[in-house]
């Protein structure tokens, strides 16, 4: 076997894998961020509910669906993070095709940098709220940043993946 023998294999597992999620875009790696809206759903419904049908609103669901939904972000910013899909210019790669890899690496080591920053912020935030009770919930508040630690250092273990396979794979 050649060296370029398992690369091209690889290569071609990658395209039907991203072929697979374009057809189906949830699957098992979408499981976290399902069963957090899932929640956050049923939280809003029973907020709703309780407000507008039985004219008494249950005072914790106004704090719950507040955390579920910045759990929410963090832990669907993950799979946004592994298939590519967060924001970026497009014009870059019609326009300046010969500077893509290079605007692709800054990009990496940016949102590297980024997600860095953010969850040693979140770590800090943690240390600093670990004795403070949410307002209408019996929970400390660092419950609720404890997920989105987790999610962010996940999303910089995948970044950092994706800078070193984006150098390997060169130009």
């Amino acid at each position: 076997m050649s060296d370029g023998e398992p690369t091209a294999a690889r290569a071609l597992l990658e395209e039907e894998e991203r072929k697979a999620d374009e057809q189906n875009p949830v699957g098992w790696r979408d499981a976290v961020s399902l069963v957090v809206f899932g929640t956050l759903y049923a939280v809003v419904f029973l907020q709703f509910f309780t407000r507008y049908v039985l004219n008494d609103s249950l005072a914790w669901t106004e704090e719950a669906a507040r955390a579920l939904l910045i759990i929410l972000a963090f832990v669907a910013g993950v799979r946004c993070q592994q298939r590519g899909t967060h924001i970026y210019l497009e014009f870059i790669d019609k326009y300046l095709p010969r500077h893509v890899w290079h605007l692709k690496l800054f990009g990496y080591v940016l949102a590297l940098v980024f997600f860095s920053v953010a969850a040693w912020s979140t770590w800090v935030l943690i240390e600093r709220t670990s004795f403070q009770m949410m307002l209408s919930l019996p929970f400390p508040k660092f419950y609720m940043f404890v997920p989105v630690l987790a999610a962010l250092l996940v999303t910089v273990a995948l970044t950092a993946w994706q800078i070193v396979r984006h150098l390997r794979e060169g130009r």
